[in-house]
């Protein structure tokens, strides 16, 4: 029976419009073509996800610095029903909300999302954060299970944090600090900006 659950992850929002537990990430082969894109030389995510104009060279960095966000990336391209786009924008975040995420599912069991990136100068670690779960979606887990074992904790409001999400955002963010050398950081800085001037930001 289709529901609708807000919750509240790290620095997030997620609402989700039905269960996705029929589209487990883990019974499914990865397609050598859909997975190789997400390593050298390609670097790009799989064509299941869209992104707004301006945000591939940003990805292609992260991919390049990030074992964990090329992990992400090979299991998002092993799931055939998954379809997601992500957009940025540079106003306020609202309230706490530095990014969001709003899923649905499919009549034929397919998953949707859109993700929106608020906090443009965090785009690894919510990028990372966001795309944990897409694979938490896919992975089927229960919410209030993982809230119960201390992996998540439920607001007042009924959201949920999972610290899953929290560890995958962070780790991602953390490897490209620590494997970009200094002159790509520079060169990062420098496609922000650039971006930025593109998009009429």
């Amino acid at each position: 029976m289709p529901y609708s659950l807000a919750a509240f992850v790290a620095s997030t929002f997620i609402f989700i419009s039905a269960p996705s537990d029929t589209n487990r990430h883990a019974a499914v082969p990865a397609a050598a073509s859909s997975v190789a894109t997400c390593d050298a030389p390609t670097l790009a995510l799989p064509g299941s996800i869209e992104l707004e104009s301006g945000l591939q060279p940003i990805v292609k960095w992260m991919l390049e610095h990030s074992p964990r966000f090329r992990e992400q990336c090979r299991t998002l391209a092993a799931a055939p029903r998954l379809r997601a786009t992500v957009t940025i924008s540079y106003g306020q975040p609202t309230g706490t909300s530095r990014a969001r995420t709003a899923f649905r599912q499919t009549a034929t069991g397919g998953l949707d999302a859109q993700i929106e990136i608020r906090s443009a100068a965090h785009m690894s670690e919510l990028l990372g954060h966001e795309f944990e779960h897409l694979i938490e979606q896919l992975d089927g887990v229960d919410l209030s299970a993982m809230a119960r074992g201390g992996e998540a904790r439920r607001l007042t409001d009924g959201a949920f944090e999972t610290e899953r999400a929290i560890a995958a955002g962070q780790q991602v963010a953390g490897e490209v600090i620590d494997n970009a050398p200094d002159r790509v950081r520079r060169a990062g800085a420098s496609m922000w900006r650039g971006m930025r001037r593109a998009l009429g930001r």
